[in-house]
């Protein structure tokens, strides 16, 4: 029996939970544009492996500081797209 795959995107709740803040913290984060998140009128969702990437290297001992973290992600995610379309 395989597992079922989890969705690519979380709640605002569910990354609050895994990051150990609070919901409005996230949420303050996704309308500065400083933590990535597909919006749908007012709900939020963020994608999975941002918030597991930013787990995994803090555990790793590195400081992850949110809104440089977010920023890279954008910059990686535009360099991928671009070379997509090269």
């Amino acid at each position: 029996m395989t597992e079922p795959t989890a969705h690519p995107l979380m709640t605002i709740h569910a990354a609050a939970l895994a990051l150990g803040c609070s919901d409005m913290t996230i949420r303050r984060k996704v309308e500065a544009r400083a933590f990535p998140a597909v919006k749908i009128g007012s709900k939020a969702l963020v994608p999975r492996a941002f918030v597991e990437r930013l787990i995994a290297d803090a555990l790793a001992g590195r400081t992850v500081v949110v809104e440089e973290y977010a920023a890279a992600w954008a910059a990686e995610a535009t360099a991928m797209r671009e070379e997509r379309h090269a």
